[in-house]
């Protein structure tokens, strides 16, 4: 007997754009987490946990040898997305100079 379609269709879409889905929930998330912020600081907060979830999943699947199946990149690419905007902060404060303002004289 063969699968319904829709399964199949859904199936199909989660294995070509499963990573995009993750890190968008774990992005939106993350929202839920943080007070106070603007639309345009919520935008910011989201883009970058988005971004991160996208473009750092590839490298935290070969960095730890983990098994670079499909379940494994999605949860991954979930918890990317969830805690990047909780990883910038400790950033900005062990790397003042590099993602602290312009300050001082000329």
């Amino acid at each position: 007997m063969a699968e319904p379609a829709s399964t199949t269709a859904a199936g199909m879409l989660l294995a070509k754009y499963g990573i995009i889905i993750a890190g968008f929930a774990g992005a939106i998330l993350s929202l839920t987490f943080l007070q106070g912020l603007t639309r345009k600081q919520a935008f910011w907060a989201f883009f970058t946990g988005f971004s991160s979830a996208i473009f750092c999943t590839p490298l935290a699947i070969s960095f730890f040898k983990l098994e670079p199946g499909g379940e494994t990149q999605y949860g991954v690419a979930f918890l990317i997305g969830l805690l990047a905007m909780n990883i910038i902060p400790l950033l900005k404060k062990a790397l003042p100079g590099v993602f602290g303002g312009v300050t001082g004289g000329q």
